[in-house]
């Protein structure tokens, strides 16, 4: 996915002209250095991003040559954070609906065909990665399951959502968030993590799955999972759409949320005040 500069052949699709602006038939985007968009990018030229056409599907194999020793996680991510190219990020970003920074805090990164997204255990130590393309999600051979953890934050309040892309879209929103890669699972790194970083009160954010034939929801299994857990103040927040990031699409912003969790029964641990 490469982008092209403009020519006299060929001129900006936005303001016609032949210079300075370009172009990913790839993504299906222009990028133009003189007409602005409700999308600024976000690289060292500037200008604004506009939808041109639809991208390109890429097709990405379902398996993987198999080698004989797993990969250096650590090396295999700086390489595809080094050949991420600022463009790619904000194109993503805008497929997504949630802001640029949001996925550059969690480490995204463009991973030869797929988008690569770390995973911490409770102290920012990087324990796999975790893979999201067109054919699915999967994990770089060698990984094991853990944390998507954001830039450092100095918040008591902690809301724990699914997902990579779920997490961008509360950081967009201005939540303090961390996500874990399903809706079950990782408990121990979460506790793990609030201790260290003495978090005094915790919002789980749970999809709102269509229940099961026997009326089960997984998702707030897992949140209930992870809740009977905890030691400090905590809830169960479920948004008025399919998952946190629908929300961000459909306007939904942090004062909603507020008034949401006013309302909602918090759970007090033994001990806690």
């Amino acid at each position: 996915m490469k982008w092209i500069r403009v020519s006299k052949k060929r001129c900006c699709k936005i303001c016609g002209k032949a210079d300075w602006c370009a172009y990913s038939p790839d993504l299906g985007l222009a990028l133009c250095m003189r007409v602005e968009s409700t999308r600024p990018s976000k690289n060292s030229m500037g200008g604004w991003l506009h939808r041109i056409g639809h991208p390109i599907r890429v097709s990405i194999p379902t398996r993987v040559p198999v080698k004989e020793t797993a990969p250096d996680l650590k090396s295999l991510w700086r390489r595809w954070i080094t050949q991420t190219d600022s463009y790619h990020v904000d194109g993503y970003a805008m497929s997504l609906g949630v802001d640029t920074d949001a996925l550059r805090s969690i480490g995204c990164a463009w991973a030869d065909g797929p988008w690569a997204f770390p995973m911490h255990d409770a102290k920012r130590e990087m324990i796999g990665i975790r893979l999201r393309g067109e054919s699915g999600k999967w994990a770089v051979r060698g990984s094991k399951q853990g944390l998507f953890l954001p830039e450092n934050s100095n918040s008591r309040e902690l809301f724990i959502v699914e997902g990579p892309t779920d997490l961008a879209a509360a950081l967009t929103i201005g939540l303090p968030a961390i996500g874990r890669p399903a809706c079950m699972g990782q408990e121990d790194l979460i506790l793990e993590y609030l201790k260290l970083k003495s978090i005094q009160r915790v919002v789980i954010v749970t999809d709102n799955d269509r229940p099961d034939r026997l009326g089960r929801r997984a998702g707030l299994s897992g949140a209930e999972r992870l809740q009977a857990r905890l030691t400090v103040m905590n809830c169960v927040w479920i948004p008025p759409a399919k998952d946190l990031r629908e929300f961000l699409l459909l306007g939904g912003d942090r004062q909603i949320i507020d008034s949401s969790l006013k309302d909602l029964v918090w759970t007090r641990p033994r001990g806690v005040h």
